[in-house]
């Protein structure tokens, strides 16, 4: 027989498990409109694209003996910091910041995968991660001994500081670091703000931006799997 304390107790979890249900239950009806909008959207996207291609039907066919025929990338725009394509379509690289899960909670990891769940249902454009061995940079160390070199009072060190700035060139020509980036790839500039939008919106996929020849050189390795990247 419960006691009333007891009973006070049940009806206060109730209302909690009653309350948790209705914030999922909201929850997942805004995320269902989100995915109606992005569909909506998308379809209308499609739309314009079909009416974009047959304006441009009468063009020639391109020649399917040259590189330019299976390569989209015609052109890199500076001052905003992404590829042009042929068809003035925009690609660009980020460089996805690791973290260790190893020693996570339950919370944590739950928390990442409904993050990454929330953010590829705001964003149904293709995206692509690549992993891939790319050469240790060492360039912010050797600057540094570089210049310990220069200073007069640490002369009686020159052959040590010799050596090891040596040896940083060796791992940064020997030697690499597995690292992601991912690629995207958007209509036109508007939509390319509105996917860096929502990408940096995710504190569970953090991105950083890289330099104009990183990215240079993750499209050559893969074009060119065969070669190894040298910086």
């Amino acid at each position: 027989m419960l006691n009333k304390e007891d009973k006070m107790k049940l009806k206060q979890q109730d209302r909690e498990i009653e309350q948790k249900s209705k914030e999922n239950r909201e929850e997942l009806k805004r995320l269902k409109a989100e995915q109606k909008k992005a569909r909506r959207e998308q379809r209308k996207s499609e739309k314009f694209s079909r009416k974009a291609k047959k304006r441009h039907s009468t063009k020639q066919p391109a020649n399917q003996g040259t590189v330019l025929s299976v390569f989209p990338i015609r052109d890199y725009i500076d001052s905003e910091g992404y590829f042009l394509t042929g068809e003035s379509t925009i690609i660009d690289l980020f460089q996805i910041q690791g973290k260790s899960y190893y020693d996570a909670s339950d919370d944590e990891i739950e928390n990442l995968v409904y993050s990454n769940a929330k953010l590829l249902q705001r964003l149904p454009d293709d995206l692509k991660i690549i992993s891939m061995n790319y050469p240790t940079n060492t360039q912010q160390q050797q600057k540094f001994i570089s210049y310990m070199l220069t200073r007069p009072e640490l002369e009686p060190y020159t052959e040590w500081l010799a050596e090891r700035l040596e040896t940083l060139k060796g791992l940064e020509q020997n030697t690499t670091d597995r690292q992601a980036f991912l690629m995207v790839f958007a209509r036109d500039k508007g939509h390319y703000v509105e996917i860096k939008r929502l990408l940096s919106g995710n504190p569970y996929f953090v991105i950083r931006p890289i330099s104009r020849e990183k990215k240079e050189n993750i499209i050559f390795q893969l074009n060119n799997m065969n070669k190894r990247i040298k910086v």
